[in-house]
């Protein structure tokens, strides 16, 4: 075979072997020449919904480009080699997937074409987005809950807290109630002790209540629900949960009991008889003073517990009447009855028929009212009694309404606080886009005030209109936007900035506007371009530095064959020889990473392949036949461990093709790599004559041997030589990976 045939083979080989890498890549690749794709593999057809890459052949770059991106995209394909880019491209079924692409352009065929590598990110910039909200919403949960959150570790140390916590307390800023410690917060140590002791008992208290003090030493009633946590890095315990205010209502069912003792004394010692009966008309309970007016003195002295006998006849039909318009629910006003007691004298009187609940069931109510004079000033000293129990009842609500609206009236001035000390701009508009707020922050960066701005549209907040009608259109659609965008200040200057903004409801739950809040990146975009530029230069300085350590590597070579030229001794030639493969295994590393990214680890496999075979070709004559075997795992190793162990294969590969097959014509040698975690077993072996037993492989005077002993020390690694004559030899090197 000439030289020319040889070329066309290694050149067939070449491309067979990048079209099965091609098609064989998780990654989408394109192939075009002038903008125009002549070629695509079956993972950039399956990514963009094609049936086959004959519907992709012929068409333009700018045809799968976003609109939007096709800018960007015509300037990134004029570079020789473009760093990684972000960019949307149109499906065939009209949707668009956001893609990472990469690209360089390499002569092909006589021509030059561009090489792009294309990877689906769409459902990553998902997920990141969907984490950003999540962990967004959590924050703004945990500052703004009116409960109080808090978390502490077992001895009261408070670890985190939100400022409803500190207003509970009386603690002006979050800082101050950190200081604090939760056991000063208790009345008495047992309060804190028998707390301490239901956590640990269960794990967790639920609406637990407890008397303990603001900072002021003030009384106030809280109900928690708090539990016991571990943390499972350190294993500490933890008590977190949440708290709130019930010193109010405390003190309202204070007052229901007080209000209900009253109501029950009031009602035993009422001169107005009080009754209930069911529907079957027979008595579930009685005051004294209905008993009395009776004449009875308990209800056993009554036949069937009815009192309704007792009543005069004349009656009897009306009160029929009554009892079903009660239980209708009618309000009846008061009837004039007579009732006949035991001893046969008849009093009159005037009743009062409800229809209540006792007890859980239908029931009616009879208030029985004498209607002698001196019952009737009891009746209206009673009237006068309740009239003041109702004004005292309706002082306290008026006190608690003041109270009430006072806390409301800090709070509104505390938020606007809040807004106004805001380092991010904030502003809101109603739902026809006209602002209602805009605070310090948003006068201070846009330059107006806010006469200037309130009732405005909020689009003039923005540079590009559309763009502010997109945002809100989002803001309606999902509940919220963030992202980046454009502002434009008052004197027509225009900033990046990061908006994040919600829907604003009412108590309802209906929409009234919207709110956003908004922070100038303006800083923070120029420190991503100084980072990327001096990123980008160093990693074109490394690659150059790689790029003349090959070549002076290479020249190196190459005046050691020249010098074999002028040299007659076979031995001397030997040893150049010898020198240029241990050269050429270390110029390949600074060659392949010279194409890489990685400048500290290279494809093992690929390099051991590429030493052996060179070895190969060097050292085996056409009249003998030496297979090569190689079982070596794809993984990369860092340089610090590739170069030894470069240099050990290529002292103990040489040596096998030199010696160990000198009485054979044929043989085998191998190359096997085992990784285990982080250990690696190197191990070079050949089945041909053995190594000579005479001969101590550590003690050696040859030069090679003396090499892989130092260079297994160097990389930390035991060798070991398994020999057998007619049987070959091994040599293993176990040792672990450099991180």
């Amino acid at each position: 075979m000439d030289k020319s045939d040889s070329s066309k083979q290694d050149l067939f080989e070449s491309e067979e072997r990048f079209r099965l890498l091609a098609e064989s890549a998780l990654e989408g690749i394109v192939l075009s020449a002038n903008n125009v794709i002549i070629d695509a593999n079956e993972q950039f057809v399956k990514m963009l919904g094609y049936s086959s890459r004959n519907e992709l052949i012929g068409k333009n770059l700018d045809e799968l480009v976003h609109p939007a991106d096709k800018q960007m995209v015509l300037e990134k394909i004029k570079q020789p080699n473009s760093d990684p880019y972000e960019v949307r491209i149109p499906k065939k079924d009209g949707s668009n997937i956001i893609a990472k692409s990469k690209g360089r352009i390499v002569p092909y065929h006589g021509r030059t074409i561009r090489i792009s590598v294309i990877n689906d990110i769409t459902e990553q910039k998902f997920n990141e987005e969907k984490l950003k909200q999540s962990e967004e919403r959590y924050r703004h949960l945990f500052e703004n809950n009116l409960a109080a959150v808090f978390r502490s570790d077992i001895n009261g140390k408070l670890v985190e807290i939100n400022q409803a916590l500190a207003d509970i307390f009386g603690y002006p800023s979050l800082s101050e109630l950190k200081k604090a410690n939760a056991n000063d917060m208790y009345y008495s140590k047992q309060d804190r002790e028998k707390y301490v002791y239901n956590l640990k008992k269960n794990g967790f208290v639920k609406n637990y209540q407890m008397r303990m003090k603001k900072k002021d030493g003030a009384e106030i009633w809280i109900m928690e629900n708090v539990q016991i946590v571990k943390d499972l890095k350190t294993g500490n315990e933890f008590i977190e949960g949440t708290l709130i205010d019930i010193t109010e209502t405390k003190h309202i069912q204070q007052a229901l009991q007080e209000r209900e003792q009253n109501y029950k004394s009031l009602i035993e010692h009422t001169p107005d008889g009080i009754l209930i009966h069911n529907e079957k008309g027979e008595i579930l309970f009685t005051n004294p003073a209905a008993l009395r007016l009776v004449g009875v003195s308990s209800l056993d002295e009554v036949a069937d517990k009815n009192l309704f006998g007792y009543v005069l006849p004349d009656y009897h039909e009306k009160i029929r009447g009554r009892k079903e318009a009660t239980l209708t629910g009618n309000d009846l006003p008061f009837m004039e009855i007579q009732i006949r007691r035991p001893d046969g004298k008849i009093i009159e009187a005037e009743i009062k028929t409800s229809r209540i609940t006792y007890l859980g069931k239908p029931a009616v109510e009879v208030v029985l009212h004498d209607i002698a004079l001196q019952r009737q000033m009891e009746r209206d000293k009673l009237r006068l009694q309740l009239e003041e129990e109702s004004n005292r009842e309706l002082k306290r609500e008026i006190a608690a309404h003041i109270r009430t609206r006072q806390r409301l009236n800090n709070n509104q001035k505390y938020i606007r606080l809040l807004i106004d000390s805001s380092l991010d701009m904030i502003f809101a508009c109603d739902e026809t886009g006209k602002i209602t707020e805009f605070n310090t922050a948003a006068q201070n960066i846009f330059g107006y005030t806010p006469e200037e701005v309130m009732g405005k549209q909020i689009s003039m907040l923005y540079a590009d209109k559309k763009l502010s009608d997109r945002i809100g259109d989002l803001i309606y659609q999902d509940g919220n936007f963030t992202g980046e965008a454009e502002h434009i200040k008052k004197d027509k200057v225009t900033f990046p900035a990061f908006v994040s903004a919600a829907l604003l409801k009412n108590e309802k739950g209906e929409t009234i506007g919207t709110m956003s809040i908004s922070r100038d990146i303006t800083s923070i975009k120029e420190a991503e371009d100084l980072l990327k530029k001096s990123v980008h230069e160093k990693e074109i300085l490394l690659k150059e530095i790689h790029h003349r350590v090959k070549n002076n590597m290479q020249v190196i070579s190459s005046i050691l064959k020249l010098q074999s030229a002028y040299v007659k001794d076979k031995k001397t030639i030997e040893l150049l020889d010898e020198c240029r493969n241990r050269i050429a295994s270390m110029a390949f590393i600074h060659a392949t990473l010279y194409m890489k990214k990685d400048f500290a680890n290279i494809n093992f496999a690929e390099y051991v392949s590429n030493i052996a075979g060179n070895l190969q070709q060097s050292y085996v004559s056409s009249d003998k036949k030496i297979l090569l075997r190689l079982d070596v795992p794809d993984f990369n190793m860092h340089i610090d461990d590739a170069i030894p162990c470069g240099l050990i294969i290529n002292e103990l590969l040489s040596n096998a093709f030199k010696y160990a097959f000198a009485k054979k014509k044929k043989g085998t040698v191998g190359i096997s790599v085992k990784v285990k975690k982080e250990n690696i077993i190197l191990a070079i072996w050949d089945d041909g004559i053995g190594f000579p037993k005479t001969v101590d492989y550590k003690k050696t005077e040859s030069l090679g041997l003396q090499l892989v002993s130092a260079l297994s020390e160097q990389v930390g690694g035991k060798l070991k030589m398994e020999t057998e004559k007619d049987k070959g030899t091994r040599f293993i090197i176990a040792f672990r990976k450099t991180k």
